[in-house]
């Protein structure tokens, strides 16, 4: 995803997601034209769609596609005996808007519609908020983590954080808090960056102290060098929420699609295919609840 879809993502998710509880079901089916799984298996290829320039869920390689969210859909459709068909969606203001052109309605400017979308949050009020979609199969829980340099910032205490450049994603949740912790006593430290990534980058180059970030984008950035920087996952007091599901969505009549995913997800979950495809990029997969 580009910067502000990131941004975009987190901040949304808070402001409309967080107070619902999780549910499997979360909108009721009605008269459409989607893809179920009759021709799904018909027409041989499961068409995914995932976020552009999301690393590391989704993003290009040496000119090749890859990312968890795309290692994943590889594996669903596997499983389901299809082949996949995999594109790069470019993000809108919201995820509402995301999951209008992706799967219910479509692009203003033609295309084919996807059978499911990957990196959707799964949360009951957010799926209530959008009955044209299901939201389903959720794969991994996120948290917020704080990567630091331990010589600086002794602590992952974030009420205790040193008078230290932390950076931060600009406009995120993240942003946010630490704008407002303790009556702004670290506002004029922190360095906004474009991405996780680029804050990781002020970390490393020794510019920042600390990065407050999701964890799958601190532990994918440091690599290796998380040796030097020790990642605590970190609650943030006052803020809509500190941990998320992400799951994946498809037109509201595709529930039939929905219930064969959500059982190919549970099987690479059980089998450990899920934790491989995760720990291939350097990130520590984390079950939701519900699945678990």
């Amino acid at each position: 995803m580009a910067p502000i879809s990131r941004r975009r993502f987190l901040s949304g998710l808070a402001a409309s997601c967080a107070a619902g509880a999780m549910a499997s079901t979360l909108t009721v089916p009605t008269a459409s034209s989607a893809r179920p799984l009759d021709e799904v298996m018909e027409r041989g290829r499961l068409r995914v769609a995932v976020y552009r320039d999301f690393p590391p869920f989704s993003f290009q390689r040496d000119g090749r596609l890859v990312g968890i969210d795309v290692d994943l859909a590889r594996a669903i459709a596997e499983k389901l005996g299809v082949k996949p068909d995999i594109y790069e969606q470019i993000p809108g203001e919201t995820v509402s808007d995301d999951l209008r052109v992706a799967v219910w309605r479509g692009s203003l400017f033609g295309g084919e519609l996807a059978d499911i979308m990957m990196h959707i949050p799964y949360d009951k009020r957010f799926g209530l908020m959008n009955p044209e979609a299901v939201l389903f199969g959720p794969y991994h829980q996120e948290v917020f983590a704080l990567a630091r340099d331990p010589q600086r910032v002794r602590s992952a205490v974030l009420a205790t954080l040193p008078d230290e450049p932390i950076a931060v994603e600009i406009d995120s949740v993240p942003d946010f808090f630490l704008l407002s912790l303790q009556g702004g006593r670290l506002r004029g430290r922190i360095i906004h960056c474009p991405t996780p990534e680029a804050a990781i980058g002020k970390l490393t180059s020794g510019e920042a102290a600390a990065v407050l970030a999701p964890l799958s984008q601190v532990q994918a950035a440091l690599g290796p060098q998380a040796e030097r920087f020790p990642v605590t996952t970190v609650a943030l007091p006052g803020m809509m929420t500190s941990n998320w599901s992400i799951g994946m969505a498809t037109k509201e009549n595709s529930r039939d699609l929905a219930y064969s995913v959500g059982d190919a997800v549970a099987a690479l979950t059980e089998d450990g295919t899920m934790g491989r495809i995760f720990a291939a990029y350097g990130v520590t997969h984390s079950s939701p609840p519900l699945v678990e």
